[in-house]
């Protein structure tokens, strides 16, 4: 059942916390989203900027790589060499693993490009063959005795993100006829179209924040803010390409260890109902669940998953439903990373818009809104390309 809401009783025309009561009664995920955005700064500008900080890379994925002769300097070229020093040591693993490939360590000369480096083999290791599919991985990184030319380093590099402020607008109207005319139900009332412009409201803003892209706002342009895709499905983000395989376990707890090997904890696992069924199976696929002799009752869902990763407590994510979610997609998100964040003083209200000589009464509901998505490349990811 649905709230009924009175107008009368609306203080100064404010409409957010009845909007909030709904989004609750409609299990959704704006709801947290909006709430979070309390936290945060109101905009007072367009572009709606924060900071990411992040700790310097301490591995690098291999790009070209030519087989060294011992004792002599060779170029090792990487996507990036982003953070890496001269003297630092290199070993080599598979990328997505910590497995060694062969032993060789390599000792960083010289920085010579923002993506080859000079190195020479270090320790007495032997030449091993790289290719793009491998990943330099810091050892550690020596220095000299009674060191006295010290290069401060700041291990954090805080990145500079942003997103786009959207103005919304949905108008209820009624003619003087409607209003006074005895329906069955009542719903000839501002009030009962009020919950109809709420799920209108929903409905645009559930697509807004998964998946809009991001538009300056111009003279031509009134301007949009990037959902919360743009921000995780991105080079070298938390992404796996199921194949059209699918979901199953494994694949949700590889995601989780590249989470965790990033320094996050994602909480919530956001997909259409497809994919939500699937997880449910995992119950009966993987572990078959208990009824009584005495149940009426059949069939099992579930509401978390746990994954595999034994730490204390465990790994815990909340299954969340939208059925915006494309049917072959799966986020993995930390849902307290995210938030939609008003302008300020232009959080969702209720403004008259009735003309003077109008036979009737309209109302219009205005608000302004950006998403914020902290972290998007470490704190969250993506299951793409998922059978359904």
């Amino acid at each position: 059942m649905y709230q009924s809401f009175d107008l009368s009783l609306i203080s100064e025309r404010q409409v957010y916390d009845l909007f909030s009561t709904f989004l609750k009664e409609q299990s959704s995920a704006l709801e947290i989203f909006l709430r979070n955005g309390q936290n945060y700064t109101a905009g007072t500008n367009n572009k709606y900027e924060w900071l990411e900080s992040q700790l310097t890379p301490m591995s690098w994925s291999v790009n070209t790589y030519t087989t060294p002769s011992p004792g002599s300097p060779f170029w090792l070229t990487f996507t990036s060499t982003a953070g890496m020093r001269p003297n630092m040591i290199l070993r080599f693993v598979r990328a997505g693993t910590n497995d060694d490939v062969g032993d060789m360590q390599v000792k960083v000369q010289e920085i010579v490009s923002p993506d080859t480096a000079v190195c020479i083999l270090y320790g007495d290791t032997m030449p091993y063959p790289l290719d793009p599919s491998m990943t330099a991985k810091l050892m550690s990184e020596a220095v000299q005795e009674n060191e006295k030319n010290i290069v401060w380093v700041d291990e954090w590099q805080p990145v500079n993100e942003y997103n786009h402020f959207q103005i919304f607008r949905n108008a209820v109207e009624l003619s003087d006829t409607a209003l006074n005319s005895a329906i069955y139900g009542n719903v000839n009332t501002l009030s009962e179209q009020l919950k109809g412009a709420f799920y209108k409201i929903r409905q645009q803003m559930s697509e807004q924040s998964l998946r809009w892209r991001r538009v300056a706002r111009t003279q031509g342009e009134n301007g949009t803010f990037w959902g919360m895709f743009q921000y995780l499905d991105v080079s070298w983000g938390n992404v796996i390409d199921a194949g059209w395989n699918q979901l199953d376990p494994t694949i949700i707890n590889n995601l989780v260890q590249l989470i965790v090997e990033d320094g996050g904890v994602a909480n919530t696992l956001v997909c259409n109902i497809n994919q939500a069924r699937k997880i449910s199976w995992f119950n009966v696929s993987w572990n078959n669940p208990i009824i009584t002799q005495d149940s009426t009752q059949a069939g099992s869902y579930v509401l978390r998953f746990i994954s595999d990763i034994p730490v204390a407590g465990g790994i815990v994510s909340n299954i969340l439903l939208d059925e915006k979610m494309p049917n072959n997609t799966v986020e993995l998100i930390d849902i307290n990373r995210i938030a939609l964040v008003p302008y300020a003083n232009r959080w969702l209200k209720l403004v008259p818009g009735t003309q003077p000589w109008q036979d009737g009464q309209t109302a219009i509901l205005r608000w302004e809104y950006t998403m914020v998505v902290k972290d998007g490349k470490y704190s969250h990811g993506t299951i793409k390309n998922l059978k359904w």
